[in-house]
């Protein structure tokens, strides 16, 4: 029957179809793939069960393993190409290698006794990835750790600065009502108090202005002059009578002063951090040779918000949405095709059985009763079942209906063939007819289901994922997951994690799309011309 197939003139008009073919190798791309972690999964499997070996301690084989997932190949929200993201981006990334160095170091010292392989061990972890810590000795890591402590001391002190700066701006905002109530002011008595009110305001602008030179004593944008009228005009307003003079000219060289001063906090990080990383380089070198290019291409497509490898998520993705795409759309159409060509060949009261059937099922709206069905593995008693099997056994019992109606509405057509009728009259059992001539002739049909309900069920798993339906959280990568977890990133800015989902999710898609269309263009009779 394969054979007969594969000489047919649909399977040669369908090889002559240059974009599906191109699409075929796409589709065969994202297979290989995932029976690449198929195998990796199996053979971790035996490995682990027989005590003989355990494909974690090999790092590149162990690339697409589930708990390679969830470990963390880098700084959070790296972007495209490991580059740093956001106007903090590589003060973050400092501060990672920093925490992890110096956690490191602190396990080590608080330890009492502890073995020298122990050691080794805690070093070992606190690398990332193919990057690990320097074989520098462990007084010699304190001291690199500290010089770094010292400079994110000093950065955080031009943080401080830049919020009193702040600081100055609102105090000097908010002096405008006091003096606003002391122009309207009626009776004596008001007049002290909004007089005092004003002195007060005034004050907090000097105490703004001290704050900052506290943390920044070497600055120059408030000049002593300039901190000494702000003091004179606040000790008239506590004096019954009086009006400082140029209090507009003052206020207005202390706006101008803070913005010098915003420039010399903003514009004083930068070397910090430069310094830093250099430091950071020493603690944490880049591997060399094929390590480095394999770590290189974890942070192609940057980390996400636990610094877990965007690219490695998505590829592992693709074997998710494969395993069930495939196994929803095998079980479906075999499940369908057989209800479907029992109901046409039989008739009678199995035709009517199943024809209520997938009436009943198809009055449901589709993503109700995948919720529905996905619902029940959240209880205690299925709870066991979910994640995959639970998307299996939702899928299969909601896209079958699809196939048993094209199935059914063929198998009416073929059964009232001279051939059937002639192997009935010969005396042939009527399953070995069903078996043997009804549904191997609607193979072209099982096909063309086959590749709609794929599409069908990957873009399903995705969004019952999405809505929490789906896989659960810690079972290594899907679609569905990345794109839940990215809208906290997207509303930063952050849409590498987004994009890649999307992207890879639209290229087997649109894959399976363009081949689906190929084939009914070449097998179904409605298209042939």
């Amino acid at each position: 029957m394969i054979r007969r197939l594969m000489k047919s003139r649909g399977v040669g008009k369908f090889r002559r179809n240059r974009l599906a073919m191109s699409a075929l190798g796409v589709i065969a791309l994202f297979f290989v793939l995932a029976a690449w972690m198929m195998l990796m999964d199996v053979v971790q499997f035996v490995g682990k069960s027989t005590g003989m070996y355990d494909l974690y301690e090999t790092p590149i084989v162990s690339t697409f393993l589930p708990r390679r997932m969830l470990e963390e190949i880098g700084p959070p929200t790296l972007g495209g190409l490991g580059k740093p993201w956001g106007d903090d981006g590589r003060l973050n990334s400092v501060v990672f290698y920093h925490t992890r160095a110096k956690t490191a170091l602190k396990t080590i010292n608080s330890a009492e006794g502890i073995t020298e392989e122990s050691i080794q061990r805690v070093l070992d972890e606190a690398g990332v990835a193919e990057r690990n810590l320097a074989d520098l000795g462990i007084d010699e890591l304190e001291r690199l750790v500290g010089e770094i402590d010292g400079i994110l001391a000093e950065m955080d002190s031009l943080r401080f600065a830049a919020n009193e700066l702040e600081d100055v701006v609102v105090a000097i905002d908010a002096l405008g009502v006091p003096l606003a109530e002391l122009q309207a002011a009626g009776s004596e008595d008001d007049l002290l108090l909004l007089r005092e009110n004003v002195a007060f305001a005034i004050d907090d602008i000097t105490y703004s202005i001290e704050d900052y030179m506290s943390y920044v004593p070497e600055s120059e944008a408030f000049p002593q002059e300039l901190r000494d009228a702000v003091a004179d005009a606040s000790m008239v307003y506590y004096e019954p009578e009086g009006e400082a003079e140029g209090l507009s000219e003052t206020l207005a060289k202390v706006r101008a002063a803070k913005e010098l001063a915003a420039e010399e906090v903003l514009g004083g990080s930068m070397p910090f951090v430069i310094k830093a990383e250099e430091i950071i380089q020493q603690i944490y070198p880049n591997p060399e040779g094929f390590a480095y290019t394999a770590f290189r291409a974890r942070q192609m497509l940057g980390t996400d918000r636990q610094g877990r490898s965007i690219l490695l998520r998505s590829l592992y993705s693709a074997k998710i949405a494969i395993q069930v795409g495939f196994v929803v759309g095998v079980t479906a159409v075999l499940f369908g095709s057989i209800l479907g060509a029992a109901a046409a060949f039989f008739g009678g009261w199995v035709d009517h059985l199943v024809s209520w059937l997938y009436s009943t099922f198809s009055s449901i709206p589709q993503l109700v009763l995948l919720a529905v069905l996905s619902f029940m593995f959240l209880s205690d008693a299925l709870s066991g079942f979910r994640g995959l099997p639970s998307l299996y056994f939702a899928f299969a019992l909601t896209y079958w209906i699809g196939p048993c109606r094209v199935i059914r509405g063929e198998a009416m057509k073929i059964k009232e063939l001279e051939y059937v009728q002639a192997a009935t009259a010969i005396g042939f059992g009527r399953f070995y007819i069903l078996i043997k001539h009804i549904l191997p002739n609607t193979t072209h049909l099982m096909f063309i289901n086959f590749s709609l309900l794929f599409i069908g069920a990957i873009k399903g798993e995705v969004i019952l994922t999405f809505l929490g339906l789906g896989l659960p959280l810690g079972s290594g990568a899907s679609w569905g997951i990345m794109i839940s977890q990215a809208k906290f990133e997207v509303v930063s800015g952050f849409f590498w994690q987004i994009g890649s989902a999307t992207f890879f999710m639209f290229v087997l898609v649109l894959a399976f799309n363009i081949v689906s269309d190929a084939l009914q263009d070449a097998f179904d009779p409605k298209h042939v011309n």
